[in-house]
């Protein structure tokens, strides 16, 4: 065993010993509360002689629980542990309730009502009394108000408007339902065990000691069960930290610290001053922004560890951009550091769920496995929910809301309507729902809703389901059955009569089958091991009470109660536990209030803005900078925090206040650090990692494509010509044009210091190959397309296709006859307003002689929002030379093209030959620029073709080049060349411009 001094500090030694009946330990992050509390457990027991199963310890999830369960067996052994009386204030109460229920008149086998139940009642209510309220505000509603201990009779007699009525009848509606399906919600759970231990206190006369973990997240009903769990003797520790009082929103009290020390006289506080997870910068820089709080209790924190880099503030131009720069960071950090970090050691935090949009998208983008903290729940499920609600009306059939649920699951031909109408009949004849349709189904009882010969089929076949299970069920706890009957055959028989595999089948698609299924196997598993250790008395003896003098408890058999058990500790699960084996390295995205309680060696915070962080919502500003320095203090090497100056709603943002203090100065670096020697040395002494050798840091650093974090300016503003190589950033969108995700063994095509490896692509590249590149289906704009609109384009790009896999590429000759094929074999008529792809490829003969290899421009012009998800990622086609100087006047860079249809097909034109000075080698096509009064271009044919996007010959040494060409005319050109509209008026076959036209011959 281990000893429970080993590896304490001074502080947690004197927690740990302390003689006080009641101790408070404030405890800091990463100052080691878990190892004090669950060594003071251990002193009780080995040094003060306590008995485990007089301890009680209240813990806030049930990993917690679990972690705190394998210490404690480190320090006592012999399975004494498991005697504890050990959960968190849910779990405990519950126990309480099944054990001395009787004493309040509650039933042996209630049940739980989870979210979804709660949620589903309220629904149902609203719907009935055709109010106006919505259900989920109702539901948080309701729980605060059984926090603060206000009943719905309480709640109606203070309420004057007439929504507070409303409210009030949705309350009151809602606690009937529960009753009548024999349920309690959480909030009940700790109103009821208050009651019975308040009426009853001989239930708990035998605790002789109470310690809580994580106090500053209690609210008033789990302080009360606190002083009533502890009445017999006032032996109370807590442990907790105010600083981390995160969970306002849940009707935690930050003023219970303060209460118990009013309520407790004798109490004795002991903070605990080392912190043993963050480096000293990290550290200096969290309590910078925690102190901005002048109300606080002043505590001392030192670092045990060395000072670190400093946490990184980096300003970013928009949301979009702000998640490649994570992602960016991401791969630089794991490229420099030489395999010292896996993608398990960073977490990208969140103060808001939809935050992950961008970020998500970036992850998938960039191929980096990452995992969502607080997605859909695996007891959630579908395949799993669906077994658990058999399950439960198995043992509970007044469960209504489940039997809702599954009535028709399989698909039994039983309509929501009839549903409802049997729902309503049970109501007013005040029975459950099960009891009307099983009488039904067996010709007990006529209901009054019309059932067809189909659904009275589908009715008998559910109930013939469920009477089943509930006779293999009463026949396992026959004390004469010989077979033995556990949870899992009980599952595995529901699953051969619904055949539920084959269901999964039809109702999901294929690819998804196998982790459904994977799913139910998966809950199966951990039924079996629930009767295992029910069976072997482990798991049983954790359900139990020990004796209470003077409290009848009522007993427990495992045959009878193994199923009750099951789904009692289903109902109050957070996710199944699942043994992690190590070999996926996933990045973790999260909310920082689920990750309260974790660490990760890099931590990324983005979104740092006011309305963010703070929330714009939020009543509690305090508050909100208490989950800031929760987020920073999950860090244990590197910090990055993040703020776009614009929202993903593309508004102007301001940084969060908590940041832009004064006294933050000078704690944060303006950019990610410098992976040298020193700074990969510190960081793996920081996580107790052997570094790399010298060589392998020069070698990876003169490999990398990205060594400093210098790819978006410092100011977070939008590139200009001060800041950037790249001067056609001007006037453009920041989220087009900022650096694009890195392509992968791209030819590096440079052009004046600029290449495509880097993520920029020039624009003389994008404009000789945009009719030779392949287009991902995936980042096609977004908006309204017309069928003849989408069959242009699948042309377009089967002939992009025979054109990309030609060798050579095809001359201006092969160009120009494969559509003339296509048009005449097609025989389609084109639409009016709309172009043709065969019309482009023109027939006329290439006057220039400057370019065989010539690529025409095909783009179809799609109106949709200038949203980031509407960018065109292009693939750069690696044949085409980067061009040595390609500019346009700075009288045409304002031009914008227009988004009419094309009317026309454009013409081909030669360029002129006056020659523009410039420096840069490429060129951004920002608009579809006027004729130049300076230099006319030439007309080809008997119509006036659409300007030149581009003015530009090629230096002397250099082969001349074809201009790119637009599938849209500009606006002076339609001035020009437009024919006067032709309007016709209805049921005529007269011109308002023309008059009337000649009859026809015969006529």
């Amino acid at each position: 065993m281990t000893s429970i001094f080993e590896n304490l500090n001074a502080n947690q030694r004197d927690a740990v010993t302390s003689p006080a009946s009641v101790l408070q330990v404030l405890a800091p992050p990463g100052s080691g509360k878990t190892k004090t509390l669950t060594s003071r457990v251990a002193y009780h027991i080995d040094h003060d002689g306590i008995d485990p199963s007089n301890i009680l310890v209240c813990t806030f999830t049930i990993k917690a629980a679990r972690e705190m369960k394998d210490r404690i067996s480190g320090f006592i052994g012999q399975g004494r542990e498991r005697q504890l009386i050990l959960g968190t204030f849910h779990s405990i109460a519950r126990r309480y309730l099944v054990t001395y229920g009787q004493y309040i008149g509650i039933p042996k086998h209630f049940g739980v009502a989870d979210t979804s139940d709660s949620l589903a009642m309220i629904k149902r209510i609203v719907k009935n009394e055709k109010l106006g309220i919505e259900p989920a505000k109702a539901r948080s509603r309701i729980s605060r108000l059984k926090a603060r201990c206000i009943s719905p009779d309480d709640y109606n007699t203070s309420s004057s408007r007439a929504e507070e009525h409303e409210f009030a009848l949705v309350y009151g509606g809602y606690e009937a339902s529960l009753r009548a399906s024999n349920l309690l919600d959480y909030d009940d759970l700790l109103l009821r065990c208050k009651d019975l231990l308040y009426q009853h206190p001989q239930c708990v006369s035998n605790l002789a000691a109470v310690l809580i973990d994580e106090f500053q997240d209690t609210n008033l009903v789990q302080f009360d069960l606190m002083r009533l769990f502890a009445q017999r003797r006032n032996k109370i520790t807590i442990v907790g930290d105010p600083d981390q009082s995160i969970y306002g929103f849940r009707s935690a009290e930050l003023g219970n610290l303060k209460k118990m020390q009013e309520e407790y006289g004798d109490y004795h506080l002991i903070n605990l001053e080392e912190n043993y997870r963050s480096s000293q910068a990290i550290l200096e820089t969290a309590q910078q922004i925690i102190e901005q709080d002048e109300s606080r209790h002043s505590k001392k924190l030192r670092a045990t560890h060395c000072r670190g880099e400093r946490p990184t503030f980096r300003k970013i131009p928009s949301a979009a951009a702000e998640a490649r720069w994570i992602i960016t960071e991401i791969k630089r950090c794991r490229n420099l550091t030489v395999k010292l970090l896996g993608y398990s050691d960073f977490a990208i935090l969140l103060r808001s769920a939809f935050l992950s949009r961008h970020i998500e998208s970036e992850l998938g983008k960039e191929g980096i496995p990452y995992r969502m903290v607080g997605g859909v729940k695996f007891f959630d499920r579908k395949e799993v929910k669906h077994v658990l609600d058999y399950l439960r009306v198995v043992h509970q059939p007044d469960h209504n809301d489940a039997i809702v649920r599954i009535i028709n699951i399989p698909l039994r031909k039983i309509s929501e309507a009839t549903v409802e109408a049997l729902l309503q009949e049970a109501k007013e004849d005040r029975l459950s729902l099960w009891d009307v349709v099983r009488k039904a189904a067996r010709g007990e009882r006529r209901p009054r809703t019309k059932l067809s010969s189909a659904t009275q089929k589908g009715l008998e076949t559910f109930t013939s389901v469920i009477l089943t299970l509930q006779a293999r069920q009463r026949a396992s706890t026959n004390k004469n059955q010989s077979e033995d009957y556990s949870l899992k055959d009980l599952i595995e028989c529901l699953l051969k009569k619904l055949a539920w595999k084959e269901y999964l089948r039809k109702a999901h698609p294929e690819e998804e089958l196998e982790t459904r299924w994977a799913n139910v196997q998966e809950l199966i598993a951990q039924a079996s091991e629930i009767s295992a250790a029910i069976s072997q008395g482990e798991g049983f003896m954790e359900e139990t009470l020990p004796p209470a003098e003077g409290a009848d408890q009522r007993g427990l058999l495992p045959s009878e109660d193994a199923l009750a058990i099951f789904l009692g500790n289903v109902a109050l699960s957070t996710e199944a536990e699942r043994q992690d084996d190590g070999t996926t390295e996933l990045v973790t995205v999260s909310t920082i209030h689920a990750a309260k309680g974790l660490e990760w060696p890099i931590v990324f915070i983005p979104a740092a803005y006011d309305g963010s962080i703070p929330h714009s919502r939020a009543e509690d500003t305090d508050e909100e900078r208490r989950l800031l320095y929760v987020g920073m203090t999950r860090a244990q090497a590197l910090l990055f925090i993040s703020c776009p100056m614009k929202s993903s709603q593309r508004d102007q943002t301001e940084l969060s206040p908590f940041i832009d203090d004064p006294s933050t100065a000078g704690y944060f670096s303006p950019q990610g650090p410098t992976y040298d020697s020193l700074a990969i040395r510190s960081l793996a002494k920081i996580l107790h990692r052997s570094p790399p050798s010298e060589e392998a840091i020069e070698e990876a650093r003169a490999s990398a494509d990205l060594v400093e974090d210098d790819l978006w300016p410092l100011d977070g503003e939008e590139p200009t010509p001060e800041t950037s190589n790249w001067d056609a950033f001007l006037g453009q969108d920041i989220d087009t044009l900022l650096p694009i995700t890195k392509r992968r063994k791209i030819e590096n095509i440079t052009t004046n210091g600029l290449s495509a490896a880097s993520g920029i692509i020039p624009a003389s590249t994008i404009l000789q190959s945009q009719s030779v590149h392949s287009m991902d289906p995936v980042s096609c704009q977004a908006g309204f397309m017309s069928a003849s609109t989408r069959f242009q384009q699948i042309q377009e790009e089967r002939q992009v296709g025979r054109i990309d896999k030609a060798s050579p590429l095809p001359t201006a000759r092969e160009n120009q006859q494969a559509p003339k094929h296509r048009e005449e074999k097609s025989g389609r008529k084109q639409l009016a307003g709309q172009g043709n792809i065969t019309s482009f490829f023109s027939n006329g003969k290439d006057t220039s002689g400057e370019s065989t290899n010539r690529f025409p421009l095909s783009t179809i012009q799609k109106k949709g929002p200038p949203k980031e998800t509407n960018r065109v990622f292009r693939e750069v086609h690696t044949n085409v030379p980067a061009f040595q100087s390609m500019t346009i006047p700075l009288e045409l860079a304002s031009r914008k093209p227009s988004s009419a249809p094309l009317r026309r097909r454009p013409g081909q034109i030669s360029v002129d030959q006056t020659v523009y000075s410039s420096k840069k080698d490429y060129v951004f096509l920002s608009s579809s620029p006027t004729k130049s009064d300076e230099n006319p271009l030439p007309q080809i044919g008997n119509h006036s073709p659409p300007l030149s996007p581009v003015r530009a010959v090629m230096e002397d040494d250099l082969p001349r080049f074809k201009s790119a060409t637009t599938l849209h005319t500009t606006t002076v050109a339609q001035l020009g060349v437009q024919p006067k509209p032709v309007r016709r008026t209805l049921g005529t076959r007269r011109s308002l411009h023309s008059g009337w036209p000649p009859p026809k011959r015969g006529s």
